[in-house]
């Protein structure tokens, strides 16, 4: 990011500033999601039947997208992003 912030802006002192926030951001875009299931998944108890909400990862991401990110509820993929 550095690199490319060099390449646009040339060398100015707000380089380190922009290529970090620029940076910081994309890595939480891209794992925000993961990390989000991670906590899910970790922090899960079993239900009154003694079943637990999730078999796994997979099944994790398809119930989040299934209940919680759907346009008809009025609302959208930021479930993946609880706690950003």
């Amino acid at each position: 990011m550095k690199e490319n912030a060099f390449y646009f802006f040339g060398p100015i002192m707000m380089n380190r500033i922009v290529a970090t926030t620029v940076g910081v951001a994309t890595a939480m875009a891209l794992s925000m999601p993961f990390d989000t299931v991670k906590t899910r998944l970790h922090t899960m108890r079993p239900l009154p039947n003694g079943v637990y909400p999730y078999s796994g990862m997979i099944d994790c991401i398809s119930k989040m997208y299934r209940y919680e990110c759907q346009p008809g509820k009025m609302s959208n993929w930021g479930a993946f992003y609880v706690g950003g």
